[in-house]
Formats: C-alpha cells, sequence, structure tokens
C-alpha cells in the first residue's frame, strides 16, 4: 500500500480567506461574550461544545509500530499522562432531551516533547485531540463557516419546529442564498450534517469518536479516531441513555460507569492513500476504509474513578482542548482546520476572561483532577 506524502498536498488558497476568518472570529468573540446573558448560568460557554458532562484522568500508552505509524509523538513506545473531556456538540446548557446526541471526546497528553503550535504557549507540554462522535462534518471553508455557524447556534430547535425546519435546511444548502444553482449548493456538508441526527444516544464510553479533519503524521497524512476496546465495551452496563426520563442522563451513566469499573479505547490513524477519494479539503466525506484502513497507535486507559461532584464539571468547563496544540509533525491540515486556530484561540480568550478563569495549561492531570 502506497501513501499520499504530506509534501503532495498542496493547501488551497482563496482570495478574501482573511478578511472572512476576521469576520468569522469577530462573530464568535461576540457569540460567547452574549452566552453569558443568553444562558442565563452566570458564566460564557462555548460557541459548540458547551455542556460538559465530564473531565477523567488516563493515560495513553504508545506501542511499537511498523515505521509507517511511527510518526511524530508516536514515533517511540512511552506512556503519557492525560485527561479527556467529555461534552455535548452544541452551544447550549440545556436537559439533554433538548440537545442533540452529537458529543465529543476531548483528549488532553501531558508530558510531550516539542514545541506547541500555538505561538503564546509554545513551551506548553500538552497535545490535544479534538473528536466527534460521528464520520463526518458539515464545514469546509472560511466562507462556508461564515454562513453556517449562525445557523449552528440555531439548532437543534430549528429543525425540531416544522415552521422553520424548511427556512433553516434552504438557507443551510444555499449558504442563505448566495449559492444559485443546484451545482454550487452545499450537497455533502448537508449529508454530513443530516448525519448527526441519526447518531444514537448511548454511554459516552461505548462511541467512536472522530478527527474533524485532517492532519500532517510525520512524513504521512491521517485522520485520528479513537475506538472502545472490546473488553470495555463488553463491560458497560450503563449502556441506555434515557433523555427523556433524567434531563442528565448522559452525565448520570458517564458518572456511574466511570466508578464502576476501569475503560479503554484504541487511538487509530488512517493514513492517505489517494487525495482524490480520500480529501482534505472536504471533511464531509468519509475516507473508505477499503482504500486504507484504520491501525492502533495507541492505547488509552481510564482508570475506576469517581468524577460525580461539581468540581469536577467546573475542571471540565476550564479546560480547553484545540486541534491547534499540537506538534509540527502533527499540524492540522486543510482550511476548516485553518480556521478553527483563531476561532478556538479567540473564543478561550473571552470565555476565561468573562469566566475569571486562569488561561494556563496546567502540566499534568493531578493540577485539575488531584
Amino acid at each position: 500500500m502506497s501513501f499520499v506524502r504530506y509534501e503532495e498536498y498542496s493547501p488551497v488558497e482563496r482570495p478574501g480567506y482573511q478578511e472572512e476568518l476576521d469576520e468569522v472570529v469577530r462573530n464568535v468573540a461576540q457569540r460567547t461574550r452574549e452566552s453569558y446573558e443568553r444562558q442565563g448560568v452566570g458564566r460564557a460557554i462555548r460557541t459548540a461544545h458547551g455542556k460538559s458532562y465530564g473531565l477523567v484522568k488516563a493515560t495513553v500508552t504508545v506501542g511499537a509500530l511498523r515505521p509507517e505509524y511511527a510518526q511524530g509523538i508516536f514515533a517511540e513506545p512511552g506512556t503519557y499522562d492525560a485527561i479527556v473531556r467529555y461534552s455535548n456538540g452544541l452551544g447550549h446548557l440545556r436537559a439533554d432531551s433538548l440537545l442533540g446526541a452529537a458529543c465529543g471526546m476531548g483528549i488532553k497528553m501531558f508530558g510531550v516533547p516539542g514545541a506547541s503550535l500555538l505561538t503564546d504557549e509554545a513551551h506548553a507540554t500538552t497535545f490535544d485531540l479534538n473528536l466527534i462522535n460521528n464520520r463526518t462534518f458539515f464545514a469546509n471553508t472560511v466562507h462556508d463557516y461564515l454562513a453556517i455557524e449562525p445557523l449552528f447556534a440555531q439548532l437543534p430547535d430549528a429543525l425540531v419546529n416544522p415552521a422553520t425546519r424548511k427556512q433553516w435546511l434552504g438557507d443551510f444548502l444555499t449558504r442563505q442564498g448566495t449559492l444559485r444553482t443546484p451545482e454550487e449548493w452545499l450537497w455533502d456538508e448537508l449529508f454530513a450534517m443530516m448525519s448527526f441526527t441519526a447518531v444514537p444516544r448511548q454511554n459516552l464510553l461505548s462511541y467512536t469518536y472522530n478527527s474533524m479533519g485532517a492532519f500532517r503524521y510525520g512524513a504521512y497524512i491521517a485522520k485520528v479516531r479513537s475506538v472502545p476496546t472490546p473488553e470495555s465495551l463488553e463491560g458497560i452496563e450503563h449502556g441506555e441513555v434515557d433523555v427523556q426520563s433524567d434531563g442528565e442522563a448522559f452525565r448520570n451513566t458517564l458518572v456511574g460507569e466511570a466508578g464502576a469499573r476501569d475503560h479503554s479505547f484504541d487511538l487509530q490513524v488512517q493514513l492517505n492513500t489517494d487525495l482524490g477519494r480520500m480529501p482534505v479539503d472536504n471533511t464531509s466525506v468519509e475516507w473508505p476504509e477499503s482504500l486504507s484502513p484504520w491501525v492502533t497507535v495507541a492505547r488509552i486507559d481510564i482508570p475506576r474513578q469517581d468524577i460525580s461532584g461539581e468540581e469536577n464539571l467546573d475542571a471540565a468547563d476550564g479546560t480547553s482542548i484545540t486541534p491547534w496544540r499540537s506538534r509540527e509533525e502533527h499540524r492540522p491540515i486543510g482550511e476548516i482546520q485553518r480556521v478553527r486556530e483563531e476561532v478556538y484561540r479567540r473564543s478561550s480568550i473571552e470565555r476565561h476572561r468573562i469566566n475569571g478563569q486562569p488561561r494556563k495549561e496546567p502540566a499534568a492531570s493531578a493540577e485539575l483532577l488531584g
């Protein structure tokens, strides 16, 4: 099998990119500020992944790998201290019955050598992976993001309400009327968005979580995912998430399962073999496994622990996860990944400032969870 080398990928440079990015960043910063009043909980929240479900201690263990997979921080066997944040994908604080089932798994590893790609914390030893429980994503360019971000803020209400559903879908498909012909419309992105409505409600420790875009993987290009190990999945007893009878079902089943037994995930990568059929700049298209299999490069172990206290939610809320808290060998690539760099940074700055939370990377999991 022949893998695409990193230097074979050429970023798309579009006129007006920086101006549109500046507008997106301003909009996100404003929406973050407005969330203080809008949510009515005495603090600002994220415009996405606003509701935390819990923060758990973990370790990430890298084993001996074949040369093409032994890249970057996975080049040598080793074990990293880590934490994992679980969250709902939407930017609201509501009962789970009023939110969708799109959820995130944010992984933060400690003690990772090398300079961070975030210039304002280049010496931090943390390394983040932000993953979602869906295989595709619904925005691919800054131009898309500019139109879709305010529509995203209307979810899930706009799709639940028959009076607004058609208008919302039309605005999404046509990028709020700026795309005139069916050939231009955002079909891939719409199908990706609607796929989130099919995500089942189940224990957060039982999902497979995927990266929302591609990354440099040393000499190659890859996507990343975490998959529950068979023994971990088999042992889950709090599998059902009944949001109708319990408005905090996702958190309560996570608390119950984390407190009952150990859990584990395989961290896997899928190397790119064909830039045409495995596009970097279209995150709405799934990379076929027939072209390149998923290969385990590390194991995530989550020991049994008590996360039931309110202090755990406070720690989860104050934890920042961004794909750009990475290393050069794992640089995020693709236009929507570049958009995330400044959007996540500015959102974090605004949120921590309003909430009086220190914006400083911890050196170990013990700083957050004792």
